[in-house]
C-alpha cells in the first residue's frame, strides 16, 4: 500500500482523516452499544478503507498513513470481535494490526497492537504466553513513546500477569503504569485519539481486577471500594464489568451483602449492552454465589438472573 497507484482517483490526507474521525466515532459507538453491534460496522469500514487504497493512487506518506489507519481500524475491529465472543478472530485481527503496523513503520501502533495480542492471549483459556508478548510489546515501544501509551502496555502487562498468577510481574507493572501516568501529568504532548479512555481510575480499576483475578481480596477490595467507575449507567459495559469484578473480590473476602449488591448492578446493566464478553463473566460470577444458597438475598439474586 505504501506505493503509489498508478490509476485510480487520488487520495489525500484529507481522505485518512475522514476515516480516522470514522474510527473515533466508532469507538464513541461501542462505548455505549458493546461490540456485538458495532463489530460488523468496523469490518465495514475495514473493506472501504482497503478498497479505496488498492484503486487509488496517493504519495508513499500518504500509502503509510493508509497503512498505519488500517492498522487501528484492525486493531479496534480485534477489540470488538472480543467483546463480541469471537476470540480466535480477534486473534487474527490483532496480527492483522500489528503487521499494518510494521509495514507502515509505525512502532507506537505496532506496540499496542502486540499489547493487545497479549490482552486477549492473558484473557482465553490459554494465557501462558501473555506475559512475553506484553514484555515484547514494552521492548517495541520506542523510548520517546507518550506516557499514555505506556500506561496501556504496563497496564495490559499486569492483567498478563494476574492471569498466570505472578505477582512479582504485577507489582512491577503497577508501578511502570503509575510512572507513567506522573510522567503524563507533566507532558504536554497532544496524544492520539486511540487512547482518549485512559486515566488514573481506568488503572486503578486494572489493579484491583489484577488482584481480584488472583484472589487477593485483601487488595483488591480497598482499591475498587475507593473508586467511583469512572462512568456513570450510560456505560452499561464498563460499569457491569466493574460491578463484576467488585463482587468477586466481595465474595473471596466473605462480605456477601456487598458482593450481592454488585452483582445485582452487574446484572441489571447487562440487558442494556451488546456484550458477550461482559454476559460471560456475569454468569461466572454469578456462579460463584452457589455455595451461598440459603442466604435470602442471594436466594433472591439468583432467582432474577434464573440460576
Amino acid at each position: 500500500m505504501a506505493n503509489a497507484s498508478a490509476k485510480g482517483r487520488g487520495i489525500g490526507r484529507s481522505d485518512v482523516a475522514r476515516f480516522r474521525q470514522r474510527i473515533a466515532d466508532l469507538r464513541r459507538l461501542d462505548d455505549f452499544s458493546g461490540g456485538a453491534s458495532v463489530y460488523p460496522l468496523v469490518i465495514e469500514e475495514i473493506g472501504a478503507l482497503s478498497g479505496l487504497a488498492s484503486g487509488g493512487s496517493y504519495t508513499e506518506g500518504v500509502g503509510r498513513q493508509l497503512l498505519s489507519t488500517l492498522g487501528e481500524l484492525y486493531q479496534f475491529a480485534a477489540w470488538t470481535a472480543f467483546d463480541a465472543g469471537r476470540g480466535e478472530e480477534a486473534r487474527r485481527l490483532a496480527l492483522a494490526a500489528a503487521d499494518a503496523a510494521n509495514q507502515a513503520g509505525d512502532r507506537t501502533l505496532g506496540a499496542t497492537a502486540l499489547s493487545e495480542l497479549s490482552y486477549l492471549t492473558a484473557s482465553s483459556a490459554r494465557p501462558a504466553e501473555a506475559v512475553a508478548m506484553a514484555r515484547a510489546s514494552l521492548a517495541n515501544a520506542s523510548t520517546e513513546v507518550l506516557p499514555v501509551i505506556r500506561v496501556v502496555l504496563a497496564d495490559r502487562l499486569a492483567w498478563a500477569g494476574a492471569r498466570v498468577g505472578d505477582a512479582s510481574v504485577v507489582e512491577r507493572a503497577l508501578a511502570i503504569s503509575e510512572d507513567s501516568h506522573d510522567r503524563r501529568d507533566t507532558s504536554a504532548a497532544e496524544e492520539p485519539d486511540t487512547v482518549y479512555w485512559i486515566n488514573r481510575d481506568e488503572s486503578q480499576i486494572m489493579a484491583g481486577r489484577c488482584w481480584a483475578e488472583m484472589r487477593r481480596p485483601d487488595k483488591a477490595v480497598p482499591i475498587l471500594e475507593s473508586l467511583t467507575a469512572p462512568y456513570d449507567d450510560t456505560h452499561a459495559r464498563e460499569v457491569a464489568l466493574y460491578s463484576c469484578w467488585l463482587a468477586s473480590a466481595y465474595l473471596d473476602a466473605g462480605e456477601i451483602d456487598g458482593a450481592v449488591t454488585s452483582a445485582n448492578r452487574a446484572l441489571r446493566l447487562s440487558h442494556s449492552t451488546a456484550s458477550p464478553r461482559t454476559d460471560a463473566l456475569l454468569r461466572g460470577t454469578l456462579t460463584a454465589f452457589e455455595k451461598h444458597r440459603g442466604v435470602p438475598e442471594v436466594d433472591e439474586l439468583l432467582a432474577t438472573a434464573q440460576l
